[in-house]
């Protein structure tokens, strides 16, 4: 039997709804919507690395700095669309 597979957040929505995790394990993104697994994306862990620079402060966020990663692009993209589809539900 295998333990709990470690994950890191990378970063979350304001309300919380949408989150992007990292698996080292597996190096894996691991985009979460509700607490729902959506989808994982094999990548390295710069975009993990620059979420923690700048929850430490050491630098600010700067989208234009990321936008050509496609892990953040995909984040983002997923987000928007969940987020839309949620209005038109609503309305």
């Amino acid at each position: 039997m295998e333990g709990p597979q470690i994950m890191y957040l990378v970063t979350e929505g304001k309300r919380k709804e949408n989150q992007l995790g990292y698996a080292p394990k597996t190096q894996e993104y691991v985009y979460f919507h509700h607490g729902k697994e959506v989808w994982r994306e094999k990548g390295d862990e710069d975009l993990l690395n620059y979420f923690n620079e700048v929850r430490a402060g050491i630098r600010t966020f700067d989208d234009k700095e990321i936008e050509n990663i496609f892990v953040w692009k995909k984040y983002c993209k997923d987000c928007y669309s969940f987020e839309r589809e949620e209005l038109l539900k609503r309305n």
